[in-house]
């Protein structure tokens, strides 16, 4: 699996589009969540990686 970079101009923009959608339904974004989008628009990890981490956090308080 290649990792996809994005430059700061397309992360900042990827982040308007995804606080629009949010905001559009009601909803905010953590500032967890927010770190997460971080990672993964400057390459420190890879949504499948945000994605198994997320599960393994769950997991343990269930």
């Amino acid at each position: 699996m290649s990792v996809k970079y994005t430059t700061p101009a397309q992360h900042k923009s990827n982040l308007r589009n995804v606080y629009g959608t949010f905001s559009i339904e009601g909803m905010t974004i953590s500032k967890d969540t927010r770190s997460n989008l971080d990672r993964i628009g400057n390459g420190q990890a890879s949504y499948q990686q945000v994605v198994n981490e997320l599960r393994a956090k769950y997991a343990k308080k269930g």
